[in-house]
C-alpha cells in the first residue's frame, strides 16, 4: 500500500533545504570564529547581543519562524494528492491501481456513451471526501432526465472498476448554445 500513499516531495525538499542552509550557516560562523577570522563582523554580533526578548524585531522573527514551523507540520499531517486510485480486488495481497488521468478518461468515455450528451468535462475532486464532478453539454432543450442517466452511467462504470474509495457523483447538465 506504500505505492498508493501520497508523497510530500515539495514540503520535504523545502524543509530539508532550509535546515541544511541554517546548519551550514551556523557551522561556518562557529568554525570561522574558532579560527580567529569570523565571517560575521563583530559590530553585527554586538548589535545582536543588545537585543532584548521584548524587542519587536525579535518578536516578529519568532512569530515568522513559528508560522513557518506550523505550515511544515500542516504539510506533513494533511494528506496529499495521490497520483493513483487503488482498486479493490479479490486477493488482499495483490493491490492494483488506476492513474487519476485514466480514471477520469474512463468516466469521460462512459458519459459520452449516454445518448444526447455532446461534450463532457470530468473533474476528480476531494482528498478526504472524493467526488467526481461531471458537466455534460447537450443539444436537447428537454434534458431533465439526462443528469440521472449520466450519473447512473458513471456509477455503473465505477462499479466495474471497483475503486477502494468510491467517489460521490455530481452531475450538471447544460444546454448547448448555438
Amino acid at each position: 500500500m506504500r505505492a498508493f500513499r501520497p508523497r510530500r516531495v515539495l514540503p520535504a525538499s523545502l524543509a530539508a533545504s532550509l535546515l541544511t542552509a541554517a546548519g551550514a550557516s551556523v557551522a561556518v560562523h562557529v568554525i570561522s570564529s574558532r579560527l580567529g577570522h569570523p565571517v560575521v563582523r563583530p559590530e553585527v554580533t554586538a548589535r545582536l547581543s543588545r537585543l532584548a526578548w521584548d524587542d519587536p524585531a525579535v518578536a516578529a522573527t519568532g512569530g515568522g519562524m513559528t508560522l513557518a514551523g506550523l505550515l511544515f507540520v500542516l504539510a506533513a499531517v494533511l494528506p496529499g494528492r495521490t497520483g493513483t486510485a487503488p482498486l479493490a480486488g479479490d486477493d488482499p495481497r495483490f493491490v492494483t491501481g488506476l492513474g487519476r488521468a485514466s480514471l477520469r478518461a474512463a468516466l469521460h468515455a462512459s458519459v459520452l456513451d449516454v445518448p444526447g450528451v455532446d461534450t463532457a468535462t470530468v473533474r476528480l475532486r476531494g482528498r478526504l471526501r472524493p467526488r467526481a464532478e461531471i458537466r455534460a453539454v447537450t443539444g436537447f432543450s428537454d434534458h431533465e432526465h439526462l443528469g440521472e442517466q449520466v450519473a447512473d452511467a458513471v456509477r455503473d462504470r465505477l462499479e466495474e472498476l471497483d475503486p477502494v474509495r468510491v467517489p460521490e457523483v455530481a452531475v450538471r447538465v447544460c444546454e448547448r448554445k448555438d
